[in-house]
């Protein structure tokens, strides 16, 4: 998403649009805390190192696979650290791999 996609979004004024907007900057926000977390070694796990060519439809599809799973109805975890500990699980750096 670029600058000017996201002031569109963001000067919306339906539900859609303020929701959207929102919610993107909000995922943003958390993102950086959760890499910040990785990057300082406090993700148990280490980082993920997800290909650069790996669309959204697929990362979806890979957090939404686990979020199928029974469990996850009733984690209270951050959602932004339980998508990190996804994306660590299907994309761990390999040695040499690490960004």
């Amino acid at each position: 998403m670029t600058v000017s996609d996201l002031a569109q979004l963001c000067s919306g004024t339906d539900h859609v649009s303020r929701n959207a907007c929102r919610i993107y900057i909000l995922g943003v926000t958390q993102g950086i805390s959760v890499g910040l977390r990785m990057g300082g070694g406090a993700a148990r796990a280490g980082r993920p190192c997800v290909p650069s060519g790996i669309s959204a439809e697929e990362l979806e599809a890979t957090v939404k696979q686990r979020l199928a799973a029974p469990e996850a109805a009733t984690d209270s975890r951050d959602a932004s650290g339980f998508i990190g500990e996804v994306l660590i699980t299907r994309y761990p750096c390999r040695k040499g791999r690490e960004p």
